[in-house]
């Protein structure tokens, strides 16, 4: 069910044609794309993940993912895998100005489902930590980007009369390392508000172009921190047709 909810949006998605603005980006910006050697104004872009876990309490489980992204602003994941011999499935997006998170057992149960303002300007801000993976965002009508000094840019995201923020942090060699917002909402937290970061741990050169290889997300909790996402990228396209 939600597979082909999933497939049939992005069908819709991909359809679309998006405008770019010519924009001065910081250098901070400009240098990462020279650096990784990225197109600047791609559509779309295709993830596949492998060999990634998500924790569900304090279990975490095996998971494979196939994520769309494009500057519209739109991100859509669709997640499958097993929780103690269950199946399971999720869909993860974000679209026209609504964010959710739905996941079922076995096709059918409902396990979770995450909808309303809290959800919307998360997932949002989940698709502006993004950016250095659809570099067409740094050029969307949608972002704002200003560099705050040697090592951090600050990028801001509207849509829909939805506002997020944070910072992204870059290396002596123009990588991304760590986004770092306060802007998201924890599902398994009552949707409480706690600061969030995804690091880059590592970087692969496909022969076109450097692009991260290896991820994790952490919540920033009072009581300390909680990674619950390690993800590795099997496959990255830009300007894709179909899935």
């Amino acid at each position: 069910m939600l597979r082909k909810r999933f497939e049939m949006e992005v069908r819709e998605e991909l359809r679309k044609v998006y405008n770019l603005n010519e924009r001065e980006l910081p250098g901070l910006l400009a240098g990462y794309l020279e650096s990784s050697g990225l197109p600047h104004d791609p559509q779309n872009l295709l993830i596949r993940w492998a060999d990634s876990k998500i924790r569900r309490g304090p279990r975490w489980m095996n998971v494979d993912m196939t994520q769309i992204n494009t500057p519209a602003p739109f991100r859509s994941v669709y997640i499958k895998g097993r929780f103690l011999g269950i199946p399971l499935e999720g869909l993860d997006m974000y679209s026209g100005g609504h964010g959710e998170m739905t996941i079922r057992a076995l096709k059918f149960l409902k396990v979770a489902e995450e909808r309303g303002d809290p959800m919307d300007v998360s997932a949002l801000v989940t698709l502006l930590s993004e950016a250095p993976f659809l570099p067409s965002l740094f050029l969307a009508e949608c972002t704002e980007w200003s560099q705050l000094d040697d090592e951090r840019v600050e990028g801001r995201i509207r849509d829909h009369g939805i506002t997020a923020s944070g910072l992204f942090t870059f290396d002596e060699h123009g990588r991304f390392l760590k986004f770092y917002t306060e802007d998201r909402y924890c599902a398994e937290f009552n949707m409480e508000q706690h600061p969030w970061s995804v690091e880059v741990l590592s970087y692969r050169d496909t022969g076109d172009f450097i692009y991260p290889a290896e991820c994790t997300a952490t919540w920033h909790l009072p009581e300390g921190d909680l990674k619950y996402f390690h993800g590795r990228i099997g496959d990255a396209r830009f300007n894709i047709r179909t899935l």
